[in-house]
């Protein structure tokens, strides 16, 4: 039997924090809120140290996204430690290490019933529907705490959550040793899917990109690219494929030339995994992907497997392939805007990131 859960903790000092917050239609600002209390069952108050904002948070500051309320504070990509733990598990202490798999869900639907929570009908995110991690603390359901290596320093590990996604995104693709793999679009995600792919065996791959500093930067990290605009990507394939075609198309980008592209790169019978999430209506090729049976499958964040195997496999690779390099310059809390500013332009690395504590 389990033995009954105990509050353990240690000393926290002040009563109230500073959190950033959403402030309406491009607005950010950092507040001062009460520091969490009242630890129930199988919770955890965790003391953060780095979080990172994506896309998701520049379209909450846009005012585009349909759950987001003025006043939330924000932040689903965290790493920290543990301050106050009241859980049954053994590997959650005061100071362990840990980031968080942001979900929430409600335990109820058929999706939740059938074992897929992951995509709950009613899927909820700490960072948008509750307290994120761009705080000095967070509450947050121990089953949702996962103890990190201490060989990731704790920036890194703050990519845990994008690196999940494309744990989740290859483990849904079919993938085998010796498959052509095109990887469209070398943001965040598209490059750590790549780097998911190049540490499951795959040889035969390529990322496709526009951006020249994203271009470089790959180059810099190892990981096979071509420039979208200079290069024939057709033409690129068909040679990479003995003229058949990839056999696995990630769509990471969600832009509109990529999204068309992608069935046309992929061979007859081959698989096309769509892991941008486009915020309209897009063009695309349906006559290629029914003349040659190609298998289309969506995705959506992640599974608590998906989300255990990227805290271990980022502790394998993070130095091997550079992962700091995604990473801005750290904002300190206060320079929320400025933060905000240069993710939307895009000129301080691919991750903008503040340093919390």
């Amino acid at each position: 039997r389990l033995q009954a859960s105990s509050i353990l903790s240690m000393s926290i000092g002040p009563t109230t924090m500073r959190a950033l917050i959403y402030d309406g239609k491009g607005k950010v600002g950092v507040v001062q809120k009460d520091v969490p209390t009242g630890i129930g069952d199988e919770e955890v108050l965790i003391q953060v140290k780095y979080a990172g904002i994506c896309g998701t948070d520049l379209s909450i500051h846009a005012g585009l996204h349909p759950r987001a309320q003025p006043g939330v504070t924000l932040g689903h990509e965290f790493s920290g430690k543990i301050v106050q733990v009241n859980s049954r598990r053994k590997d959650l202490a005061v100071g362990t290490r840990v980031v968080v798999e942001p979900l929430i869900q409600c335990g109820a639907c058929f999706s939740c019933r059938a074992g897929f929570a992951h995509v709950c009908q009613s899927l909820k995110l700490y960072g948008i529907d509750a307290p994120g991690g761009l705080a000095e603390y967070v509450k947050v359901s121990a089953p949702k705490v996962y103890p990190i290596s201490d060989s990731v320093p704790d920036d890194v590990a703050a990519l845990v959550e994008p690196l999940a996604v494309g744990v989740h995104s290859v483990a849904l693709a079919n993938l085998k040793l010796g498959d052509t793999v095109v990887v469209l679009g070398g943001g965040a995600v598209g490059l750590l899917t790549a780097v998911v792919c190049l540490e499951s065996g795959i040889k035969n791959l390529v990322v496709v990109e526009v951006v020249p500093e994203r271009l470089e930067l790959m180059s810099q990290m190892g990981i096979p690219c071509i420039d979208g605009k200079a290069v024939d990507v057709m033409a690129e394939v068909m040679t990479m494929s003995a003229d058949r075609g990839a056999d696995v198309v990630f769509e990471c980008s969600g832009a509109p030339p990529t999204i068309l592209m992608a069935p046309k790169l992929v061979r007859c019978r081959g698989e096309m995994i769509m892991v941008a999430i486009p915020k309209v209506p897009r063009e695309f090729d349906f006559v290629a992907l029914t003349f040659k049976e190609i298998t289309m499958k969506g995705v959506r964040v992640y599974t608590p497997i998906d989300f255990e195997r990227a805290t271990a496999l980022i502790a394998e690779c993070w130095e091997k392939y550079h992962l700091r390099k995604l990473l801005s310059s750290p904002f300190p809390l206060e320079s929320a805007t400025e933060g905000f500013d240069a993710a939307l332009s895009g000129t301080q690395g691919m991750r903008v990131c503040f340093k919390v504590a």
